[in-house]
């Protein structure tokens, strides 16, 4: 059973990516920006250097965490380790370590790690693993032929359709404004 620190660490990281679905989700002329919660308790040295080992050892959840952690700078932000570590967990198949790569390579928090080519590659990973978040962003790119992809309103649909199955809200309302 995941520690009540990993799941805290789970749950900052996908707050963070809620964003991201937030951003692609937006319509254009929304201005509001979306707040990130703040984690209850910061993670300790000690916490973060037991994560460190079971990520070394190459179990992909704690490479998952591990990267989060760094990523929302706790116990320190240090965006290229939470590169390396999500993508360890990504290139093995870690859906939402593949998305919170996408997030980060889209360059929002740190435009020296824009890479288009990067965020659609693993963007598409994760929606193609089946991850309704992913699928929604993604959803949102190719309605509106954004992010290097093509408009094509009727793949946009078939993305929304896939997560809207998984009960992921963003998607059933997005079919419905559809």
């Amino acid at each position: 059973m995941p520690s009540p620190t990993n799941l805290r660490l789970a749950a900052t990281a996908l707050l963070a990516l809620a964003l991201l679905a937030g951003c692609a989700g937006r319509e254009p002329d929304s201005a509001t920006p979306e707040k990130q919660p703040q984690s209850e308790q910061p993670i300790t040295q000690t916490e973060q250097d037991q994560l460190r080992q079971q990520a070394l050892r190459g179990d992909l959840d704690s490479q998952f965490q591990l990267g989060s952690s760094y990523f929302v700078g706790q116990p320190e932000k240090n965006l290229k380790q939470a590169e390396y570590w999500w993508k360890q967990a990504a290139d093995k198949g870690h859906a939402m370590a593949a998305v919170s790569l996408a997030y980060l390579y889209t360059g929002r928090d740190a435009p020296e790690f824009a890479n288009q080519r990067d965020m659609l590659k693993y963007l598409n990973q994760s929606a193609a693993a089946g991850n309704p978040m992913a699928q929604h962003v993604l959803g949102n790119l190719y309605r509106r032929g954004e992010g290097g992809v093509p408009r094509d309103p009727d793949q946009a649909q078939r993305l929304y359709q896939s997560a809207c199955q998984q009960n992921y809200e963003p998607s059933c309302a997005a079919l419905g404004r559809q």
